[in-house]
């Protein structure tokens, strides 16, 4: 008798192994619901056209809505400093993760930033300093892809002299 149900439960505890192997489907796959690992990666230009800009404790929220209706953007710094020009505004740099501004707008900061393209007037100089990586000279318009970055970097441009901005791409993930 010992032995039947011992043997009985055996099969119950291999079936049960079974049928959650069966139902886990193998990778990418968890209880018949496909689980995707890789974040998605979205992208949001800022131009004239598209653009509110607002000035938040002597810095300048500048922000799109998302197709999905979200309002995500950056800050124009540092306003004594004439560098960059957007839409009219002029500030010192453009820092591309400030959560608790962008919160005063009711907007979000970006918090993993994969890309970043910006197009200014010819003759403009313009570098990138974020978290250890540094490009002295951007390229206007030329994608900066496959980057990480997080609000801990600090990613932000800095013009040498007056630079007109037309637009800015960024790619992040969620």
């Amino acid at each position: 008798m010992k032995k039947t149900i011992i043997a009985s439960l055996a099969v119950l505890a291999s079936a049960a192994v079974l049928t959650t192997f069966a139902l886990v489907g193998g990778a990418g796959k968890f209880g018949g619901v496909r689980v995707n690992a890789e974040p998605k990666t979205y992208s949001i230009t800022f131009d004239e056209s598209n653009t509110t800009v607002e000035e938040v404790l002597d810095k300048y929220a500048i922000y799109v809505t998302t197709p999905r209706g979200a309002k995500v953007g950056v800050i124009g710094w540092n306003n004594d400093e004439a560098d960059f020009t957007f839409k009219g505004y002029s500030f010192g740099n453009l820092r591309l993760c400030e959560h608790h501004y962008m919160e005063m707008v009711g907007a979000y900061g970006f918090d993993h930033i994969t890309g970043f393209a910006i197009s200014f007037e010819e003759g403009g100089d313009v570098s990138f300093d974020g978290g250890g990586t540094y490009y002295d000279e951007i390229v206007s318009g030329t994608p900066y892809k496959d980057k990480s970055f997080t609000p801990d970097d600090y990613p932000m441009f800095y013009a040498g002299n007056s630079v007109t901005v037309s637009s800015l791409t960024i790619w992040y993930s969620c």
